[in-house]
């Protein structure tokens, strides 16, 4: 055994590159035709941000709850527990996000108020757009099969990367910034190493 200094991250995962993406392959193949309701939600999420009526955000952070609540379950806890230690207390920390997303979204409205600030929009509207179309199609822009594709609602990462949009255009609470950041980091070094 070596000294700690000969470790690299890579060594600390336990899957490879493969099992990761055959994961969103079976996991896909199970949940069809739940793919049609992640796609609505897509669209109702869109239609909120543009009509930007008094309970809009009410309707959005309802939606985040629900995509969060299901990754949580249906991916992290029943899929990706079986490659990854640790994917339990993953599913922990999405049910935890939910939770603040209920409180501080449908119970407290605090995404009453969009910003105003031209720099948020835009980086919002960008990460919204790769959340929700982009993100389908890396599995075949990067030659896995089609199968392997990630969308918003039924995936951890477009999911993450479309809150993180959402929060982007309204003036949410600073702590709702807190569990996908890390997910975010979590992720980003994951597929960096694999």
């Amino acid at each position: 055994m070596g000294d700690l200094t000969d470790y690299r991250l890579s060594d600390f995962i336990l899957f490879s590159e493969t099992a990761y993406y055959r994961q969103f392959e079976l996991y896909n193949q199970a949940i069809w035709p739940l793919h049609c309701v992640a796609i609505l939600f897509s669209l109702l999420m869109l239609y909120m941000l543009w009509k930007n009526s008094a309970w809009a955000g009410r309707v959005i952070s309802g939606l985040l709850v629900v995509s969060w609540l299901w990754v949580a379950w249906a991916f992290l806890y029943q899929r990706f527990y079986q490659i990854h230690v640790v994917a339990d207390w993953y599913a922990l920390g999405f049910v935890l996000h939910a939770g603040f997303l209920a409180w501080y979204g449908v119970v407290k409205n605090r995404f009453d108020r969009v910003v105003s600030s031209r720099p948020g929009m835009i980086i919002g509207a960008a990460l919204l757009s790769i959340a929700l179309i982009v993100y389908p199609f890396i599995a075949v822009i990067r030659g896995r099969g089609w199968m392997q594709f990630e969308m918003f609602a039924l995936a951890p990462d477009p999911t993450v990367l479309a809150t993180v949009a959402i929060l982007l255009f309204y003036k949410a609470p600073k702590v709702l910034y807190a569990i996908p950041i890390i997910w975010v980091l979590i992720s980003g070094m994951t597929l960096y190493v694999m």
